[in-house]
Order: structure tokens, then C-alpha cells, then sequence
């Protein structure tokens, strides 16, 4: 007699307040506890007892059933059985590996497989998948050729996809064939890699920025009547403008990078964080972003801050969900961004305006104030020069002028 259930193992508790949560194999007299994911109490809750149906709770359910059906077809399969080999069958089984080159099953298996990628950059891949799917119903890894790329990008730009749009998503794809290449080896050797010395190349292209001049700057920094005709909007446009001069004065952070902000993060006179873009991409060379708190930011802070929470801006919760995070990430950035348009149209500014401009903002006037590249790209928190001199040539459209002054 066999029984397999999902539990939360309460004996030895986890960083971050997690638990593992196992299979709860009872074969005989035996028990049995495999770890399957390290998740909060509360998490918990949300998925087994209360039986969220969001997406992601209803997926995470349905997986772990999956988890039990493998137990349950190991233990009728394993005669006589035995713990030791009945754990690593699981563990073989565990690793799905499709049974097909259809770039649409490799995607979903990468996704699935690889927990550590960001919510984001999963439906990313998976935007990617669905692009191919939807140019070459069935598209498999066979079909992947330089001459393939070359008309799917043609085609795209007639689309109206942007050159970065387009990199991204065969950067994307150049992961997927590599990784079924090299990493799981489901790739045939004689497939023809297309990327490459010879074959397509990705490009890395930086479009030019227009971005405010330093007046424009200013009026936004000095902007003191938020109304409209109807005398709306007054604390809503206020708060928009205040969280974009936050970004400013913080390095020119991201909105996310904000949000996660904790007072925890203070050290002295200093806020020390991680870039989200960056904790699990980069490898290699990760620094710290180091904001020093002067007094523009200090008195935002204030403002702004809500000391009731962990978080500075206090529009978190501990032990959020990444599903969460991004959910209320691009809610709140879409409803600043809105009034973000309305104070340029208000201010008369020749750039549309929203919360990634602080980040350019803040740059460019670095730059026009003589800071050293080097120094900037610190401040950016940017991998290397390189990525900072794409970055800051990006910025220069308004030199432009100053070099054709001299024609006559």
C-alpha cells in the first residue's frame, strides 16, 4: 500500500521564512519526503488550501500533481521496490525532455525547466515562441537557417518592430538552440548553427535619444501647479512627478528598483541595492548600486516614504510573489506614465515623458556636467564601459547642433 501527497515540511526552516515543500511518499512503513519547491507558509495557503485560481497558483497546482502521478507510475513500475533507486528514477523523470524539434514544445521545456528565470523574462520567451509559431505554424529547429532569419526580419520590420525589438527576441531564440545543443543535447550535431561567424548576426543596436535639456529639467523639478481645466488630477500628477524626480535623484534607478526599495537598504548616508534587471543575469562582475542620499532625495524620501512598511514607497508586501510584483510593477508604472503625458503636455516639453526619462535625465546631465564616462557608468550601475559608451553615444543627438553650427 502506497500513498503520495504534497506537504509543506515544517521540521527545518529555510532562509526567507520558506519551507520545503515535498512529496510525502508513505510505502508501507516506510515515509518518504522529496523536495519539490521551497515556498512561504502563506504561499502555502494561497495554492493548497485555499485553492487560489490565479494562473499561477492553478499552474503550480497542476505540477505538482504531475509530481504525484510520477510517484505513483515509479512505485507501480519499481518491483521489488527500493528508496534509494525509487528517488533517482524520480529525479530522471523529473527532467522533462520533449520528444519533438518544434521550437514551441523547446521553449515551454527551457521555461519550465530553468525556475530561476524572472516572470518577465519567461513570458518574454514565450512571446518569442509565439511570434515563430504564429510566422511558421509548426516551426521546428530544422527551420532555423540564416536565410530563415533574414525573411522573418524583413517581414517584422514591415510589422513595425523596432531593430531592439528584434534582437531581443532572437537573442531569445539563440539561447533555446544553444541550450538543446550544448546543455541537454536534444540537438542534432549535424544541425547547421545559424548564429554566428558566417551565419546571422545579432546586432546591438542602441537607437538615438532625444532627452530633455536642462531647462526642461528644471521646469519639472520647479513645477508647483498640478491642475487642469477641471481642476483635476491635483495629487495624482503631483505624486507622478515626485516618483519620476526619485528615480532622478537615485541614480536614475528603474521604477522596479524603486519599488523594491526597503528602509533596510539605509546605510548611513547611503541606499545600497542590487539592480533587479541584473541579480540573476549577470554572472559575473556584480556590483552594488550606491545612491548617496543627498538632500533632494532625503526630502522625497520623507514624502514619499511610508515608514509602517519595509518598503519605502510601502506599495509591497514581505513575502510577495513575483507574479505580484510584476502585476502591481506595471499597473502603477502605466497609471504614472499617463500622468506623466499629462505634465508634458502641461509643461510644453518637446519629449514625451515617463519614468524611464529619469534614468536618461540623470545621465545626461552627468554628462553635461563633466563627470568622467567611467564615473557615470559607476553610478548605473553598467557591466563595463562599453555598455556605458553605447549608452551615453545614444544621448548625443543634441551635439548634433553644436557641429553644424559652423556651416555656412
Amino acid at each position: 500500500m502506497a500513498t503520495f501527497s504534497i506537504k509543506l515540511d515544517k521540521r527545518t526552516k529555510l532562509k526567507n521564512d520558506k519551507y520545503n515543500l515535498v512529496v510525502h511518499a508513505g510505502i508501507g512503513s516506510d515515509v518518504i519526503y522529496i523536495n519539490v519547491a521551497k515556498i512561504t507558509i502563506s504561499q502555502y495557503e494561497k495554492v493548497f488550501v485555499k485553492k487560489s485560481l490565479d494562473n499561477s497558483s492553478r499552474e503550480f497546482r497542476e505540477t505538482c500533481n504531475g509530481y504525484i502521478s510520477k510517484c505513483e507510475r515509479i512505485y507501480d513500475e519499481l518491483k521489488p521496490f527500493n528508496k534509494v533507486r525509487f528517488r533517482e528514477l524520480f529525479r530522471e523523470t523529473d527532467r522533462k525532455i520533449p520528444h519533438s524539434l518544434r521550437l514551441k514544445d523547446l521553449f515551454d521545456t527551457y521555461c519550465t525547466q530553468n525556475e530561476d528565470i524572472k516572470l518577465k523574462t519567461r513570458n518574454h520567451f514565450r512571446g518569442t515562441a509565439n511570434a515563430l509559431e504564429t510566422y511558421r505554424p509548426g516551426i521546428s529547429v530544422g527551420d532555423i537557417t540564416v536565410d530563415f532569419l533574414k525573411r522573418f526580419e524583413k517581414q517584422k520590420k514591415r510589422d513595425g518592430w523596432s531593430q531592439p525589438t528584434l534582437d531581443s527576441h532572437f537573442r531569445n531564440l539563440r539561447r533555446i538552440i544553444n541550450y538543446f545543443t550544448s546543455e541537454v543535447k536534444l540537438i542534432p550535431k549535424q544541425y547547421e548553427y545559424p548564429f554566428g561567424k558566417g551565419g546571422y548576426s545579432i546586432s546591438s543596436f542602441f537607437p538615438n535619444k532625444i532627452v530633455l535639456k536642462e531647462h526642461g529639467i528644471k521646469s519639472i523639478i520647479n513645477m508647483t501647479d498640478f491642475t487642469n481645466e477641471k481642476q483635476e488630477y491635483v495629487k495624482e500628477l503631483e505624486y507622478a512627478r515626485d516618483i519620476f524626480l526619485l528615480l532622478y535623484y537615485f541614480n536614475g534607478a528603474n521604477f522596479a528598483d524603486a519599488l523594491r526599495a526597503r528602509w533596510d537598504q539605509i546605510q548611513g548616508d547611503y541606499i545600497i541595492f542590487t539592480r533587479k534587471k541584473t541579480e540573476t543575469t549577470r554572472k559575473n562582475n556584480k556590483k552594488d548600486i550606491v545612491v548617496p542620499i543627498t538632500p533632494k532625495l532625503q526630502k522625497l524620501i520623507n514624502k514619499l516614504g511610508d515608514r509602517e512598511s519595509p518598503f519605502i514607497l510601502g506599495l509591497l508586501k514581505e513575502g510577495y510573489e513575483e507574479t505580484t510584483f510584476e502585476n502591481k510593477n506595471h499597473k502603477i508604472k502605466q497609471q504614472i506614465n499617463r500622468n506623466l503625458s499629462i505634465i508634458a503636455q502641461k509643461l510644453n516639453l518637446p519629449v514625451p515623458l515617463n519614468l524611464s526619462k529619469a534614468r536618461d535625465c540623470y545621465a545626461t546631465t552627468l554628462m553635461r556636467n563633466g563627470e568622467s564616462r567611467d564615473n557615470i557608468g559607476q553610478m548605473l550601475g553598467h557591466s563595463n564601459s562599453i555598455v556605458t559608451e553605447h549608452y551615453l553615444g545614444s544621448l548625443d543627438a543634441e551635439k548634433t547642433f553644436a557641429i553644424n553650427s559652423s556651416l555656412l
